[in-house]
């Protein structure tokens, strides 16, 4: 009997506590992963989800995990050598892609801003992740049209300007590495809160918001939300960000 190495696949004596190719300790998981990382991503994601390498152009995802890594992994990229042996994951899961650092030794960037590892942060359409001098662009293509009049949850500003909420954990806060980016809002904190969009077993879409314990405080409809509290909020509900006030609205799916 064998042991196979989650990190690198290779084949191990039953005896042996260490892969005799990359060292990982063969008791251990890989970082970052569940048992059902080894799915189809089309069992978890509605649009199909790419990303651009340099010199080796667009390569689609196709597993629920995968690995980047300079030696290892499901994308290798060999000629980089600021890049980890073992350096990042792309996990679907909850209808969004998300990119973990796992503990790289010069650390990952998502849209210029290092991320903690461990970490995982819900990745749009356009956004670029740097590992080592490797810009990696996310593309993704079957979404719906994110135009006014597309069925979903927005947060309105002020000014009318609509953000539509994507399933899973839409970050806020003045870092581009948000979902909802606040960028020109000095109160408002660099990871302020999280906005999280569940598909529930009926199939409706339920709303939460945390506040990450941000100096200002977020607000629903005037009243403070504690910090590292999930609040279920509804359309038709004010949210305030530190200084900085959204109405949540419903489009609804047009009758046929």
């Amino acid at each position: 009997m064998t042991l196979t190495c989650p990190i690198c696949k290779v084949q191990n004596a039953e005896s042996e506590d260490w892969c005799n190719e990359c060292g990982w300790l063969l008791s251990q998981k890989a970082p970052g992963s569940s048992v059902q990382d080894e799915g189809n991503i089309d069992d978890e994601l509605d649009f199909k989800a790419f990303l651009i390498l340099p010199e080796r152009g667009s390569v689609g995802l196709k597993k629920i995990r995968t690995v980047i890594g300079r030696e290892f992994g499901d994308i290798q990229i060999p000629d980089d050598l600021n890049i980890s042996r073992i350096q990042l994951a792309l996990v679907a899961e909850n209808g969004g892609l998300y990119v973990e650092d796992l503990r790289s030794s010069n650390g990952t960037l998502l849209n210029g801003v290092k991320i903690p590892p461990g970490r995982r942060y819900l990745l749009s359409t356009g956004d670029v992740i740097t590992a080592g001098d490797s810009a990696l662009k996310v593309e993704f293509k079957g979404l719906d049209k994110e135009g006014e009049e597309s069925p979903g949850l927005y947060l309105v500003d002020e000014e009318g300007t609509k953000s539509r909420l994507r399933q899973g954990d839409n970050t806020v806060g003045r870092l581009p590495l948000n979902t909802v980016t606040l960028e020109d809002c000095p109160y408002v904190a660099r990871e302020h809160a999280v906005l999280s969009l569940e598909l529930a077993p009926s199939g409706l879409n339920f709303l939460y918001l945390t506040d990450l314990g941000s100096s200002n405080g977020s607000f629903v409809n005037q009243k403070p939300v504690p910090a590292h509290t999930r609040i279920r909020v509804h359309p038709g509900d004010e949210i305030t960000f530190s200084d900085v006030t959204f109405r949540l609205i419903e489009i609804m799916k047009e009758e046929d």
